[in-house]
């Protein structure tokens, strides 16, 4: 009788340990997971979310545009199973970034990824651009995306893993003459990128930055310049920065030739790169000009 009260209770024991080791332990995370993409309404922000949506992501889509965002929202859950969100949101409004961590929390979502795609340029030198408008798109440009990173990677941190991706440009790597802040805020993106990359090794979370060169969306005719005759395909740019940011990569640049042009201008003397980079600016802002003047 002994014997087997004891066998009993060994095996009682044995129970009572797996199933507080289970509880203990991590589980795994079995849920879809979901991306946040700003900038969504056009341009890389429309190419990303297709990305994301053909690789099974839930997704929070957030533009200023809710009309486009619907009909992106739409073309998307055909068919494909998945989920989305729309959020309309104002990043270049300096509490737009806390506004919308604020309605993601309300709807109960869990972002898994950020995309920091939203962003803008305006040409015109430093000294002659609208103050006004220099301050929404540094706010744009700089302050929302640092915003983004800290709360919601904040999230990220605290779950032990994530991703983000901030979409800066091949101007970030040197001097960006005709857009005034443009180029330096992207700059700061970068920088930005490889702070937090350092600071978050280890815990889960990556951070990585796309930068592209010219690429053919509505962004340069909006900040007033012509596209370039080597533009890239927005959907290879996008496709590239979803792939990067998959792999953890931390500086992604879209294309061989894109990395073998920036090699070699950077070994050119600063002075000749800003001079050389002017010339090339203002040719595309007066290309621009005659085509509007043309229709």
């Amino acid at each position: 009788m002994k014997k087997s009260t004891l066998i009993i209770g060994a095996a009682a024991l044995t129970a009572a340990g797996c199933y507080l080791y289970s509880r203990t332990r991590k589980q795994p995370d079995h849920r879809r997971k979901t991306v946040l993409i700003t900038g969504a309404s056009s341009g890389l922000g429309t190419e990303f979310a297709r990305i994301f949506a053909q690789h099974g992501f839930d997704i929070v889509l957030t533009a200023r545009n809710q009309d486009k965002l619907d009909a992106l929202a739409y073309e998307l859950e055909q068919g494909s199973g998945i989920q989305t969100w729309v959020i309309p949101a104002d990043l270049s409004d300096a509490y737009g970034a806390e506004q919308l961590y604020d309605a993601v929390k309300e709807k109960g979502l869990v972002i898994d990824q950020l995309v920091n795609n939203a962003g803008a340029g305006l040409h015109g030198t430093t000294t002659d651009t609208d103050p006004a408008a220099m301050d929404r798109l540094l706010e744009l440009n700089v302050g929302s995306v640092t915003r983004l990173c800290r709360l919601f990677g904040q999230d990220m941190v605290k779950r032990g893993s994530g991703r983000i991706l901030n979409v800066s440009s091949i101007g970030a790597f040197g001097p960006d003459p005709q857009f005034n802040v443009y180029g330096p805020s992207k700059a700061f993106e970068l920088r930005l990128s490889e702070t937090m990359y350092g600071e978050l090794f280890g815990t889960g979370v990556s951070v990585s930055a796309l930068c592209p060169g010219p690429t053919k969306t509505q962004w340069a005719r909006r900040a007033g310049k012509a596209d370039s005759h080597f533009a890239a395909d927005p959907y290879d740019v996008a496709l590239a920065g979803f792939e990067g940011m998959q792999k953890g990569q931390l500086v992604i640049v879209p294309s061989g030739t894109l990395k073998a042009g920036m090699v070699f201008f950077r070994c050119l003397p600063v002075k000749l790169r800003a001079v050389l980079s002017s010339v090339w600016q203002k040719s595309l802002i007066h290309k621009q000009t005659k085509l509007e003047k043309s229709h």
